[in-house]
C-alpha cells in the first residue's frame, strides 16, 4: 500500500485537493463570515493562474521534489531520524512533527528578512480572506518553500509516506485556514488547541503588524504556543479586523502582472501597518 501510494503521488495530492477545495467552496457559499468584496471567479482565476505559474517555475528550477528526496535519504540511511533507529511509527510521527516545524520556522523567515518578505507580501496584501486565497503565493515564495521542505527531509530524515501525508496536510491547512466562515466559539476554541483555524489565521492577515508578525504555524498551533508567537485575539475585535497592507490599498495592485512584479517595487521594503492602541478583549 505504502509503494502505490508512493508512486502515485500525483493522483492522490491532485484528488484529495479537488474533492476539499470543492468541499470547502460549497461550506464558505453556505456560512461567510464577511462579504465578499470581489466576485469568486475573478479570484479564483487570478490565484488558479498565479498557483499555476508557481508549479511550472518550480518544475523548470528545482529537478528534485520533497519524496525523491526522502525516498533517497532512506535509501543511504541518511538524516536524523534514520540515524536514531527508532521503530518505524516513532520515526513517522517524529517527521511529521519536524516538518511542521521546519514550515513554522520558514514562516517566520519570510517575515524577518526583508528580501523574502517582498516575495511574501503578495500573499498578505490580499484585501479579504477566503478559500482561494490559500493558493496566493508568489512563484519565488513557492520556490523557496519547497527547498526549505527539501531540506528539512534531508536533514531529518523524514520518511516518503509521512512527507506525502505532511503535503497533503499541508495543502488542506492552507485551504482551512483562509476560509472566510465563522466557527462556533467553542468549537473554535477547542480546534485551536491543536490545529490552525480560520479565526486565528485570519488574526495573521491583519494590518496591525504586532499581529501580522503572530501566528505562523501551518497545521498544528503548538509551535506559535511554544515560541510565544501564538495570539488569541485580536485587539480590534473580530468583525474590526482590516486585511492587506496600508501601501498597497490601491486596486491595481491586485492584478495577476502587478502580483508577479510586486517584489520589483523598490518604493517600499518595511511593511506599514496602522498602529492602534492595545484594549482588553475577551478570548473566545
Amino acid at each position: 500500500m505504502e509503494q502505490w501510494l508512493i508512486a502515485n503521488q500525483y493522483l492522490c495530492r491532485f484528488g484529495v485537493f479537488i474533492v476539499a477545495f470543492l468541499a470547502f467552496a460549497l461550506w464558505e457559499k453556505s456560512s461567510n463570515w464577511r462579504q465578499r468584496l470581489t466576485s469568486r471567479r475573478t479570484r479564483w482565476l487570478r490565484h488558479f493562474s498565479l498557483a499555476a505559474i508557481s508549479k511550472l517555475c518550480i518544475r523548470l528550477v528545482i529537478p528534485i521534489i520533497t519524496i525523491s528526496t526522502a525516498i533517497l535519504m532512506q535509501s543511504k540511511g541518511l538524516g536524523l531520524l534514520h540515524q536514531s533507529h527508532l521503530p518505524y511509527l516513532t520515526q513517522f510521527m517524529l517527521g511529521l512533527l519536524a516538518f511542521d516545524l521546519a514550515l513554522y520556522v520558514q514562516h517566520r523567515m519570510l517575515h524577518k528578512y526583508r528580501w523574502l518578505w517582498r516575495f511574501h507580501r503578495v500573499h498578505h496584501i490580499d484585501k479579504e480572506l477566503e478559500l482561494s486565497t490559500g493558493l496566493r503565493f508568489h512563484p519565488i515564495e513557492e520556490m523557496y518553500t519547497v527547498g526549505i521542505k527539501i531540506l528539512a527531509v534531508g536533514f531529518f530524515g523524514i520518511l516518503p509516506l509521512a512527507v506525502l501525508l505532511y503535503e497533503i496536510l499541508y495543502s488542506l491547512s492552507l485551504l482551512f485556514a483562509h476560509l472566510n466562515i465563522r466557527l462556533h466559539n467553542k468549537t473554535e476554541k477547542a480546534l485551536q488547541r491543536l490545529i490552525v483555524t480560520p479565526g486565528m489565521h485570519r488574526i495573521h492577515h491583519s494590518d496591525y503588524s504586532e499581529e501580522t508578525n503572530s501566528n505562523y504555524g501551518f497545521c498544528l498551533t503548538w509551535w506559535d504556543r511554544f515560541f510565544k508567537t501564538y495570539n488569541e485575539v485580536s485587539v480590534s475585535g473580530e468583525r474590526k479586523l482590516v486585511f492587506g497592507l496600508e501601501e498597497y490599498r490601491d486596486p491595481k495592485y491586485q492584478s495577476l502582472i502587478n502580483l508577479l512584479l510586486l517584489p520589483l517595487d523598490l518604493r517600499y521594503l518595511r511593511v506599514k501597518h496602522i498602529k492602534r492602541p492595545k484594549t482588553k478583549m475577551k478570548a473566545y
